[in-house]
């Protein structure tokens, strides 16, 4: 849990923290695309946060809309809510003697 929280506090330092340079749309689409990637694993076991698709339908909508740098933050956001969900879900079924799969919950 203390990873969780730690992790949790150095990426919305980084989003606050911006960068340096403009992003570019090739960079928003690599975002996204890693966002969806790693929501796509999360969902795979069942452990979606339901906050994770809101963060990349906001992030398509600003790379739609030319706002590549806004498009990278809210994708890499996402991809953070999403491998912090699987995290999660790993720990807490490690604690109650189950695995995550595809098909969902699995008992050892």
């Amino acid at each position: 849990m203390k990873r969780i929280i730690t992790t949790i506090t150095t990426v919305v330092g980084l989003l606050l923290a911006g960068s340096a340079f403009a992003a570019t749309a090739g960079e928003a689409g690599q975002a996204i695309a890693a966002a969806k990637a790693a929501m796509a694993k999360t969902a795979a076991v069942h452990y979606q946060w339901t906050a994770t698709p809101k963060f990349l339908k906001e992030a398509e909508a600003a790379e739609q809309a030319g706002k590549y740098d806004e498009a990278v933050a809210k994708a890499k956001h996402a991809e953070e809510l999403a491998q912090l969900a699987y995290a999660q879900g790993e720990e807490q079924a490690k604690k109650v003697g189950v695995k995550l799969t595809d098909q969902g919950v699995q008992l050892n």
